[in-house]
Formats: structure tokens, sequence, C-alpha cells
């Protein structure tokens, strides 16, 4: 069993590493009580994302089925609640699921990612993710797994960025996501509860007081990227202003489709 933090970085090196990333949980989503997983990888090799930047990813997803067949089958609700970008609902997702997140799941079902207890010592988590830059639900929502969790992992990190929509059921994750907000509206409310927000909108909307145009985004000419920014790790992040961004790629279409049918 890997017992440091050292030994663990070493097993993700190379060209033919030992592993590829850490099982951070397995056990009941708190969402539905089905099983699911929660994996980081990225960690020794962050990602190359351009409007990300070099940031630890993970994954939320169900340890017993593909990803793809939980969203057929209405199952990714364990994983991302009663989210509307889901494509049982309203459809604006803009996580590739198809590639990224099924190669992840492919990989856990072939030992690569080490696990808790059998292959490391979970008391090394917070010192295998120090100084790095991580990302709480690369897919998935943050929510689905226990909060301790996400707070060990993230104790010792140079900064967290995190979405969270299930912000009016567990208000504990403040600290670390940001408040997932669809509308106005949301937006509001998430912030008389005491959230900071991340905000979609349509180009004609306006920005509310204190929301600030992601400055990773297209619409700020991509100013920086999400690892030199910085704010969207809830209130402990040292950014105090809310962050709003236009809907954009493949899917925001279906965003203002579905803001069409709210304003008819």
């Amino acid at each position: 069993m890997i017992t440091t933090a050292s030994e663990m970085l070493e097993a993700f090196k190379g060209s033919k590493p030992r592993f590829t990333g850490l099982v951070l949980y397995e056990g009941p989503s708190l969402i539905d009580g089905a099983p699911i997983v929660v994996i980081a990888n990225r960690i020794a090799n962050p990602s190359t994302n351009v409007k990300t930047g070099a940031i630890a990813q993970t994954f939320i997803i169900r340890s017993d089925m593909r990803p793809l067949d939980a969203i057929k089958s209405g199952a990714d609700e364990s994983v991302c609640g009663s989210c509307l970008a889901r494509p049982a609902n309203e459809g604006f997702c803009y996580v590739q699921v198809g590639r990224s997140v099924e190669s992840v799941y492919g990989a856990f079902t072939r030992g690569r990612y080490a696990r808790p207890g059998i292959d490391y010592d979970p008391a090394i988590v917070a010192d295998v993710f120090a100084d790095t830059r991580f990302r709480m639900g690369s897919y998935g929502d943050p929510a689905a797994a226990p909060f301790a969790i996400w707070e060990n992992a993230a104790s010792l990190t140079k900064s967290r960025y995190g979405y969270t929509h299930q912000w009016r059921a567990r208000p504990e994750f403040a600290a670390l996501c940001m408040a997932s907000c669809d509308t106005e509206q949301d937006h509001l409310d998430a912030k008389a509860a005491g959230w900071r927000t991340f905000r979609m909108r349509l180009a004609l909307d306006d920005k509310a007081p204190r929301e600030v145009a992601c400055p990773a985004s297209k619409e700020s000419g991509f100013k920086t990227t999400c690892e030199s920014c910085g704010a969207c790790g809830g209130l402990s992040s040292k950014a105090k202003a809310d962050i709003v961004i236009i809907a954009h790629g493949p899917t925001a279409s279906r965003y203002a489709a579905w803001r069409g049918k709210l304003a008819a």
C-alpha cells in the first residue's frame, strides 16, 4: 500500500504509470443512494484544456454502469441531481460525456485508479493535492458525495473550483463551490442564502450588481484561464464578485430555447 504523497505522485509518472489517478470516494450517492464513485485524475500531469489551464480534474459517475447508459436511462440523476442541463431535462450541458467521461469510466473498470484503503492510505489525500489547482466536478455535481471528501482533498490546494445545482439542499458546499444558477431568480435566491454564484445568461441579459463576466470566456476576450483566475472557489476564494457567462458552445441554442419557453 502507498503510504506517502511523494510515493503516490511517483506512481502517476512515466510512460506506463502504475496508476492514472485516485478514487476519492466510492459509496452511495447523497442524492438518491445509488452507487457512485469520485475519481481524480490529471494530478501529476494536469489538464491542458485551453480555457481551464492546468487543473487536476475530478469526475463523479455511477460506479455500476457506463456514463452514456446512465444518461439514456436517467440514472445520471445520481450524480447530477435535478440539474436542468441534464439530457433528460433541457439538455444544455456542455460536457462531452462520450469522450472524457466514458474514458474515465473505462479506466476505472480496468483498475487504473488507486483505491483508498487498498492501494493507498487515505490519510495522504490532502498532501497529494497540496499546491495544486483542484476542480471539483469536471463532470457530476460535487454534492452527490460527502462534503468531508472535498474539504479534505482541497484543504492544501492553491485554489479550488466547484459548481453545484444542489445549493438549496447542501448549504455547507458554499465554502468551496459556486451556486450554479440558470436564471436571474436563481441568482437572487442563492444570494439570499449566502452563496457566491455562477450564472448562465443570454447575450441580451443584463449583469446583476456585483456580477462580472467570466474572465476566461469569449465575451471577456479570454483574458485569463481558470487556473490563473481562481475566482470560482465559493466563499473560500479571495474573489468576492459573482460570475456570469453567456451561454456558448454547441448546446447554447438549447439554453436559449428553454429561456424562451420561460418567457412565453
